[in-house]
């Protein structure tokens, strides 16, 4: 496996608070990692058979949906905007 290098940090915004977000490269694949406090959620744009990308978590928790859509909306507007 190989060690994953930080590519990009800034913050995102959950429930009015700022955490960190590192934007990790390991291998072929970008994985976010937002600095949640008790945990780090781990986050992965994917492409359905649609063509169609979505955020998802690394591992998959259908619990943390909602979480996982704004966040990723959040990356996204990051990089537009740059």
């Amino acid at each position: 496996m190989d060690t994953p290098t930080i590519t990009d940090q800034f913050e995102v915004t959950w429930k009015e608070k700022q955490y960190p977000c590192k934007r990790l490269l390991m291998g072929d694949s970008i994985i976010f990692m937002i600095g949640f406090t008790q945990r780090p959620l781990c986050l992965s744009k994917s492409i359905d058979v649609n063509q169609e990308s979505f955020w998802v978590s690394i591992p998959h928790d259908t619990k943390l949906t909602h979480v996982v859509f704004e966040l990723g909306k959040q990356i996204d507007q990051h990089y537009n905007n740059q």
